[in-house]
């Protein structure tokens, strides 16, 4: 009886282990970006936008936008992080202290200020 209860706790010990490997051989750094192709500027309407930073499923920063196109259809862009655009949109984000209420401030495109009139 013994030597039974110990083959038992030996099985249950090894399957624990086995598990906890192929736990481990799932994470593939770099494998769980959600951007794969990127574009570094885009003309279309941009609606909102997503900024994930860096950590341990991905390596980079990623700033995902939905645009407005022309037939009214929303769609989901990648820019990359080292582009114009998208360094402005991470930096404003920085800069309302990643606020999901102030996400708009963001997205305003810089109004002109009116000339001033002189007579």
């Amino acid at each position: 009886m013994a030597s039974s209860l110990k083959h038992c706790i030996f099985l249950l010990v090894a399957a624990i282990a086995v598990g906890i490997e192929l736990n481990n051989a799932q994470f593939i750094p770099g494998a769980r970006c959600v951007c794969h192709k990127t574009a570094r500027y885009t003309s279309e309407n941009i609606t909102d936008f997503q900024i994930i930073q860096s950590g341990p499923s991905c390596a980079a920063t990623q700033v995902i936008i939905t645009v407005e196109n022309s037939n009214n259809r929303t769609d989901a862009l990648c820019l990359n992080p080292e582009g114009r655009l998208a360094r402005a949109f991470i930096m404003c984000w920085d800069r309302v202290n990643r606020d999901d209420s102030k996400k708009v401030t963001c997205l305003n495109k810089r109004k002109k200020s009116p000339a001033k009139v002189t007579e």
